[in-house]
């Protein structure tokens, strides 16, 4: 078990302080140990949260966790599943191909959240780090170079200031880290309410996926975990109590397929909350970043909630070393904004048209949406890319020199090939007629590690950033010079985001 730090001192000083100990701050912890950062962080909980909402992890996600040695052992805890299926009853009515993928996680894995903290936590006190438990942010100044957190140690009373070079806030929707930077996080309550509900039951309803029932009666969300528990969201009204057993086999019974002959068993946990959209006007302030949903916040509709946050942290990861570690100008910090929130603001107009589609009530709405739905998955262009869409694999931070050709461009992620970087590093994969030993010699040459690999595939040499994401392209004879362009490029004057 990993240490939690209860009763132990916190460091007085630290180069990065995590505020938060959820998916995304256990994320980024991991990610800094292995880049040999120091940090810190902190949580007021004792232990992870076992009321949760997340119940999806995506390839993407999966992707960056196996940067950090955490992909494996969250595959083996949770349930793969082939696709995201829309339902109406028995009816298919569209359906995402995520086994057609290009990705070594061709599925998207049904795991409870906590289980996924468990899994992070763990790995985190492998590679030698620790959440310090049981300490409260009370307050942020600035203070040249940094900030000063005033931290309690909420089981001895003890209060002390952290000086940190940069405070990163992981700590959710009610965020004290935005509270106390003063970033404006505007947005609404959307006019639905949900039920969470985890459970046992006998089930002979769809397998190998995450089930989307479109009912008249509204929206049922039936995932299978492990064994024979089950996850459930369903749309309820405004004043419906927490469910029971009674209420959860009625909606089984009511917006399931009648055939699957559902037997409610045990309920482990059942919660009820309105859904929220709102978006940080900016990402950072001063030495300040926010992640997560103390950034963004969104219908839970396409599991998209916690797997951008996941990314928000490995985005932020590698960038946070290489300014500490002096290989990169202070200003690519300012990527992270410029980078995350345009896709976060994207992924919340994304998320309000999925909420829309299957929240819809009128009886001839839903049947020009299931008839629309089907014929559109009859195609299999749609059908990849609402896959792709979803396992947030198309995400781009394109714009910025992306060619709009063939082949990944500036921005575009780099789908994992053989031979790039293990860890969180840099890759150089190399088309045909590349010189390889001219390339290998300049990597080698550089002051930053570059893993050297091929893809005979690839209409040009990418520059693969930690991240996954292509820095720099080249046509492959000037492939040897992108080691010295990447120095220049972590060097740029990166403009400020806002």
């Amino acid at each position: 078990m990993p240490d939690t730090g209860i009763n132990s001192n916190v460091p007085s000083s630290t180069d990065v302080l995590i505020v938060g100990a959820g998916p995304t701050g256990l994320a980024l912890a991991a990610a800094l140990q292995v880049q040999g950062v120091d940090h810190v962080i902190i949580d007021r909980a004792a232990s992870n949260a076992v009321h949760s909402r997340a119940a999806a992890v995506h390839a993407r996600t999966l992707e960056s966790l196996a940067t950090i040695g955490a992909a494996g052992p969250l595959v083996d805890r949770g349930r793969p599943g082939r696709s995201f299926t829309a339902r109406d009853g028995e009816r298919q009515v569209i359906t995402t191909p995520f086994n057609e993928l290009d990705t070594p996680y061709p599925f998207v894995l049904a795991v409870p959240q906590q289980t996924t903290e468990e899994v992070l936590e763990e790995r985190l006190g492998e590679l030698g780090g620790r959440v310090y438990r049981r300490h409260t942010l009370l307050g942020l100044d600035e203070l040249f170079p940094g900030m000063s957190a005033l931290v309690s140690d909420d089981v001895t009373g003890e209060v002390r200031a952290i000086q940190a070079r940069y405070v990163v806030g992981c700590d959710g929707l009610h965020s004290t880290v935005r509270k106390q930077m003063d970033i404006p996080f505007p947005g609404h309550a959307r006019p639905h309410n949900f039920a969470l509900i985890e459970f046992t039951m006998e089930w002979d309803g769809p397998e190998g996926e995450i089930t989307f029932f479109f009912s008249p009666a509204g929206l049922l969300a039936v995932s299978h975990l492990q064994g024979e528990t089950y996850r459930i969201v369903a749309l309820v009204d405004d004043d419906t109590p927490t469910p029971d057993a009674a209420a959860v086999q009625h909606l089984l019974d009511t917006r399931g397929p009648s055939a699957a002959g559902a037997k409610v068993k045990d309920i482990s946990t059942a919660s009820t909350w309105r859904v929220l959209h709102r978006l940080a006007d900016s990402f950072d302030k001063d030495s300040v970043f926010l992640v997560g949903d103390a950034a963004h916040v969104h219908s839970p509709v396409g599991a998209q909630g916690m797997n951008t946050g996941l990314q928000d942290a490995f985005n932020l990861a590698w960038k946070l070393s290489a300014v500490i570690k002096g290989t990169a100008a202070p200003e690519l910090l300012n990527t992270y904004t410029s980078e995350r929130r345009p896709m976060a603001q994207a992924l919340l107009a994304f998320a309000a048209q999925l909420h829309d589609i299957s929240t819809m009530n009128n009886p001839e709405s839903i049947q020009l949406r299931n008839d629309v739905l089907t014929a559109a998955g009859r195609i299999p262009q749609v059908r990849t890319w609402l896959a792709s869409r979803l396992a947030q694999l198309s995400v781009t931070y394109g714009g910025s020199g992306s060619s709009g050709g063939p082949g990944p461009a500036t921005g575009d992620r780099m789908p994992p090939r053989p031979g790039m970087a293990e860890g969180i590093g840099w890759s150089l994969v190399l088309p045909a007629g590349a010189d390889a030993v001219a390339v290998k010699e300049a990597a080698q040459s550089s002051r930053i590690p570059i893993a050297v690999t091929e893809d005979e595939q690839l209409p040009h040499a990418v520059l693969v950033r930690p991240d996954g994401h292509v820095a720099l392209t080249a046509p492959a004879d000037q492939a040897a010079e992108l080691p010295s362009r990447l120095t220049k490029w972590l060097n740029h004057a990166w403009p400020a985001s806002h």
